[in-house]
């Protein structure tokens, strides 16, 4: 790898879980330190316990990555096949190291618990590689370091599949080295811009201008989330000013192309920008959800010191409740009905009288997937905003999806009408 060249990192991820719905936290973790260190994660693959598989992923991988990171697969029952793959795609062997085996019992005897036979197997390393210490689990990670000529060495790192054991190793004992082999004389900084109200498409065409100029030192991504659209920037230079500088001038040039579209950068989020107008305003807020359940209540209170403005809200599910408790019209219930635009209106002019607050914002809607017709399909949601003076508005919305994504865009609908309508 040349020092033009960017850096080729994969992450292989292995377990049978991993495919059916649990969550991959092993990528973001990974991704988020490597940005760090001014270098990116080139490819991730997800397989089975599957030691064939694997063998042929690992082998393919090695031959166009500079390092490889494979997490899981590491212990001690018979679906943990990481080692013996990791060693067929190298042509190596397993060897039984006694130092490792007297470790793993030494953990046992102070955890207080009886060790299994099959521990055993946890401590057999790939020929040639490196322990590297689990202070949380039983497993122990491994590095491997293959000579390339006329080349930096490439690095193979086994890690433990649990991201308590797998974070701790991959911050002391892999980054160090990733560093060294392929970040020295490397500085990153990094933008990412929360946009609202903005399709990703519209957003795109939007930052043409700014993402042509990607090349070896700048990237761009951009990707929508129910309700919003992040944009992120990526510097990679010789120099931390330089870096800085790239970003600075990127962030200056976004904000001037998405103009009235940026919630915020960092670790800001739609909830949280909406705190801070109120806040700014001194003004307070209440809810009236239908088909969202609580949802909206919920992200509204994720906010730390979101008591300060949030005084509460009401889960009117049933039109009895929505009649009863918040007194919505008799007459909007009946035509033209729960899911309209008169009914989001008067439960978000209804929540602000009740609770005593100076906004409301209501949510109501069919999530699906059944109770639709063809005037009023799945998916169809109207949210709402009253307040003071010119503080009012209604929106009128088709999502697409499956019951929860139509919830959670309602939701991330109704965040980001209530930060248009408070924005000075």
């Amino acid at each position: 790898m040349s020092r033009s060249q960017r850096p080729v990192i994969e992450l292989i991820c292995v377990g049978t879980e991993l495919l059916d719905g649990h969550a991959d936290s092993h990528r973001a973790a990974l991704a988020l330190r490597l940005g760090a260190a001014g270098l990116r994660l080139s490819r991730e693959a997800i397989l089975l316990d599957d030691a064939d598989a694997l063998a042929g992923v690992v082998r393919a991988a090695l031959r166009r990555c500079d390092a490889l990171i494979v997490c899981g697969g590491l212990g001690p029952t018979f679906d943990d096949l990481t080692r013996e793959a990791v060693a067929r795609a190298l042509g190596r062997d397993l060897v039984f190291s006694p130092r490792l085996y007297a470790d793993i019992r030494r953990k046992f005897a102070r955890w207080g618990t009886r060790r299994p036979r099959e521990n055993r197997r946890q401590a057999f390393l790939v020929r040639g590689a490196a322990a590297l210490a689990n202070r949380v689990g039983s497993a122990p990670g491994q590095i491997i370091v293959l000579p390339r000529p006329n080349d930096s060495p490439q690095t193979v790192a086994l890690l433990p599949g649990p991201p308590r054991e797998m974070v701790p190793l991959l911050e002391s004992e892999v980054m160090p080295r990733l560093r060294r082999a392929y970040g020295r004389g490397l500085h990153a900084a990094t933008l990412d811009l929360h946009l609202c109200g903005l399709p990703e498409s519209a957003a795109d065409e939007r930052l043409k201008p700014l993402t042509r100029q990607a090349g070896p030192e700048l990237d761009f991504t951009i990707l929508a989330h129910p309700g919003q659209v992040d944009f992120h920037a990526f510097a990679r230079c010789a120099s931390a000013r330089r870096a800085r500088e790239l970003i600075a001038r990127c962030r200056r040039q976004a904000l001037r192309l998405l103009a009235g579209h940026v919630v915020g950068d960092g670790s800001m989020t739609l909830e949280s920008a909406v705190g801070r107008l109120l806040r700014r305003r001194r003004l307070t807020l209440a809810a009236a959800e239908s088909c969202t359940a609580g949802l909206l209540c919920g992200r509204l209170t994720s906010v730390p010191g979101s008591s300060s403005y949030f005084r509460g809200g009401v889960l009117a599910y049933h039109d009895a409740v929505k009649r009863g408790l918040l007194g919505v019209k008799a007459e909007t219930l009946a035509r033209p009905g729960a899911v309209s635009a008169a009914c989001a209106r008067e439960m978000a002019e209804r929540a602000r009288r009740l609770i005593g607050a100076d906004v409301g914002v209501s949510i109501t809607g069919l999530a699906g997937p059944g109770g639709g017709t063809a005037r009023k399909p799945a998916g169809l949601v109207f949210t709402a905003v009253a307040g003071p003076g010119a503080m009012v508005a209604v929106r009128r919305w088709q999502f697409p999806g499956d019951r929860e994504a139509v919830r959670q865009k309602a939701v991330a609908a109704a965040l980001c009408l209530l930060w248009t309508r408070l924005r000075p």
